[in-house]
């Protein structure tokens, strides 16, 4: 019964679409001939006027499509009784395209009408053409059109900025996707002609604005200088109303002693020069009293740019960034010695090398400073071991398991403060394990799978925990569909992903997910590839494995997962990185100095 009832339903459904189908069929075929009699000019009761041209329309059509001319044509204007009827500052090309609109529902929105198009739409207020000409606008929004000045909206509607036309025109959809591309891309939108162009006042607005995204408040200080300096004779007066919207103390000590008060704007303006003294003083403050200051410290939202960063494991020398924006491998210049199976994570600016082996496992930590490319050197877990796991919380970078030389794997779970430079054993995994995943997702710590030592006789794992650095205690999960170690794990939206790896008979092609809200793991598509070690990292909603061996061989060119569409592919076209035994971790290189990643 039940099922005969859902046929039912399904039955009705399909007969109403089927019917909705041949009532747009019918009235569309209504609307043709109409078109048709109004291109033969049969029963047109209004001739519309628009410069030399004449375009003969049916007054009830128009008025049924165009808010403006239900007006015109329902009330005691003059209008509504005319047979000719002029619209006075109108093209007539794109009068007639939204006469034809109205019998059709059709027309072409491309660049080289929209503008015109929306202006049109919008003054005779036929709402589905300007929603078309907004979402086309939407779809073009870039660098080099998001500004404009108003005054050009009357004189030339291409040379308008999209933000300055759909304010015109009472577009705030528009208007806010324009506003949020200069924010989000002001540091490529102020090294335009148009910022450069800007009125004082749309300036000083921009500058004052807490979601400009850029890598440090040094470039929104650029930003104000290379307005300034456009036409700096007539805009002296605005100097000291700009550098005010600076944040000065959050711009670095440094450049702000080498780079802001050796600027003759600023050595020249006693205001100005109070500015970057007051921005001087705060980084001598105590973090205590720099907490009381609200004025000029409140932040920008921070840009980011992710790549993928590999640490050549037995090889020194082959240290690279992978840039997941045009897939392009760059070099990292590497002082230090091989160091095998051990593990690197980041945390603001640096990359951490911890753990490993030569021959003996090493004692010290491997600092990499991507922003200055520096490297330096810490003293390592108190436990010197290979094959640990190791992730980053709150400034806080955690290791666990592990095993000491070939012995059996370890409960063992510490942390090293970042702020404080100091290490500190906390509560033990509830399973010994060493070549496990580990990652921080939403401010707890997961560890998944493994095995119980180096040896042949360890046992693989499919167990997993979570601790909570707030209480200090571990909790045992849903174990892993399938037991591996040496395996891939990263998180993303809500789901740690566990990526190939080994179990007692080889290597595995098969890739699971732990959904944290329903403490469940679930298997999805399978890699194309089969890795006994797989070395992956996630960078938004892509999963990029990037190295790895499968037991006679390595993994040749890289392989992309998306987790929204779950579908793999094989980039033929990229070479993976060479070592199979390296270590990988994302980084965000924005504050980064672009010549040291393109060397």
């Amino acid at each position: 019964m039940a099922a005969s009832g859902v046929e039912k339903n399904s039955k009705k459904k399909t007969e109403k679409k089927l019917a909705a189908r041949e009532e747009a069929k019918l009235l569309a075929g209504f609307m043709g001939v109409m078109n048709n009699m109004r291109k033969q000019k049969t029963l047109c009761d209004v001739i519309l006027m628009v410069q030399e041209r004449k375009i003969p329309a049916h007054r009830v059509v128009l008025a049924a499509a165009s808010h403006f001319f239900n007006l015109m044509f329902t009330t005691n204007m003059l209008e509504s009784k005319s047979f000719e009827v002029e619209l006075k500052d109108a093209e007539p090309d794109i009068i007639e395209q939204l006469v034809e609109f109205a019998y059709t529902a059709r027309i072409s929105v491309n660049s080289n009408n929209v503008q015109s198009l929306l202006d049109a739409a919008n003054q005779y207020q036929i709402e589905p053409v300007k929603k078309m000409c907004v979402d086309f606008l939407k779809e073009q929004v870039d660098a080099s059109n998001c500004l404009g000045e108003a005054e050009k909206v009357d004189q030339s509607l291409p040379e308008c900025g999209i933000s300055v036309l759909a304010e015109c025109l009472d577009c705030p959809e528009l208007k806010a996707t324009a506003d949020d591309f200069i924010h989000q891309h002001f540091t490529e939108v102020y090294k335009t002609d148009e910022f450069l162009q800007l009125d004082v006042k749309r300036v000083t607005h921009l500058l004052n604005q807490d979601t400009l995204t850029v890598r440090a408040e040094d470039q929104v200080y650029d930003a104000a200088v290379r307005w300034l300096k456009y036409d700096e004779p007539n805009r002296q007066p605005f100097m000291v109303d700009i550098l005010a919207k600076v944040r000065f103390p959050l711009i670095s000590k440094n450049f702000l002693s080498k780079t802001v008060q050796a600027e003759p704007l600023i050595q020249d303006n006693p205001e100005c020069l109070k500015m970057v003294i007051s921005g001087m003083r705060y980084h001598l403050l105590s973090p205590e009293d720099r907490e009381e200051l609200v004025d000029g410290t409140r932040p920008r939202r921070k840009k980011h740019d992710y790549r993928i960063a590999l640490f050549g494991g037995s090889q020194p020398q082959s240290c690279r960034y992978f840039n997941p924006k045009d897939y392009s491998w760059t070099d990292i210049r590497c002082p230090f010695e091989k160091r095998r199976d051990a593990a690197c994570v980041f945390w603001d600016n640096v990359v951490y090398i911890l753990g490993g082996s030569q021959l003996f496992p090493i004692k010290r930590m491997d600092c990499y400073n991507v922003v200055k490319d520096s490297w330096y050197s810490k003293l390592g877990p108190p436990t010197p071991r290979d094959s640990l796991a190791a992730c980053a919380a709150e400034g806080k970078i955690y290791t666990s398991g592990g095993s000491e030389v070939g012995n059996s794997a370890l409960y063992l779970f510490e942390c090293y403060d970042t702020r404080t430079e100091s290490w500190h054993t906390k509560p033990s995994m509830l399973t010994q394990r060493c070549s496990h995943g580990m990652v921080e997702a939403n401010g707890l710590i997961y560890v998944c799978g493994g095995s119980l030592g180096n040896n042949v006789s360890g046992r693989v794992l499919n167990s997993c925990e979570v601790y909570d650095p707030a209480t200090e205690t571990w909790t045992e999960l849903c174990p892993m569909i399938e037991a591996r170690k040496n395996h891939g794990l990263v998180f993303v939206k809500d789901k740690i992903f566990a990526v190939g790896g080994q179990n007692g008979l080889g290597g595995l092609d098969n890739v699971e997910y732990y959904d944290i809200k329903l403490n469940e793991w679930k298997m999805v598509s399978p890699m194309p590839w089969k890795g006994v070690t797989v070395k992956c990292a996630a960078v938004g909603s892509i999963v990029y494995v990037l190295a790895g061996f499968q037991g006679v061989g390595r993994l040749g060119h890289i392989l992309e997962y998306n987790t929204e569409t779950d579908k793999w592919v094989a980039n033929s076209k990229v070479r993976a990185f060479p070592v199979t035994s390296c270590l990988i971790c994302v980084v965000d290189t924005c504050g980064a100095n672009e010549e040291t990643l393109e060397t």
